[in-house]
């Protein structure tokens, strides 16, 4: 009987480690070019959209520079959500390229990219402006990003960074 409790015990702790789902909302950061949405990790086109518009999405399952879409909506009207449609396999996919977090340190902070998602691990970069950072991954309260070369003349850059300190919007300041 105490095997039984056991395995069961086992097998309720899985499902709720499991259910701790990877979620993280973003904003479409394209440079004036078309952003593709497929309906698998590299997939097949099922929908395009336009970077005229401000749009904010729910992301969730990241894997291999791709991530699932949840929902879509546009920014400047919270209620307008896009219609996800097209898709033969019922799932809509992003590139990590296509989106963007704004960091929020709107007062000069000098904030830090790490190695590992903790405030103790090694900086990997350190910068006082505001920039653009395109989402990796998710892991608790932080989120692995990838800063795009050109800045105080660096290389691409990979960290992990505190969602506090980010904006997922790109028509407010998020204060």
């Amino acid at each position: 009987m105490k095997k039984i409790v056991l395995l069961a015990l086992l097998f309720v702790t899985a499902l709720g480690a499991g259910a701790q789902e990877k979620m993280l909302t973003a904003y479409l950061g394209c440079d004036g070019q078309m952003s593709f949405i497929l309906n698998t990790p590299s997939g097949n086109t099922v929908m395009t959209l336009s970077c005229d518009e401000p749009y904010l999405f729910r992301l969730t399952s990241p894997q291999g520079g791709w991530w699932k879409i949840d929902e879509i909506w546009n920014a400047a009207n919270d209620e307008d959500t896009t219609s996800l449609v097209g898709s033969d396999t019922g799932e809509y996919w992003i590139h990590y390229s296509a989106l963007s977090l704004g960091t929020s340190n709107y007062g000069g902070q000098e904030l830090h990219l790490r190695t590992a998602p903790d405030k103790n691990a090694d900086i990997v970069f350190s910068f006082t402006r505001e920039l653009e950072l395109m989402p990796l991954d998710v892991h608790g309260d932080w989120v692995m990003v990838k800063v795009e070369g050109g800045y105080n003349g660096y290389d691409d850059v990979v960290g992990w960074i505190e969602n506090e300190w980010l904006c997922s919007n790109p028509l407010t300041n998020c204060c």
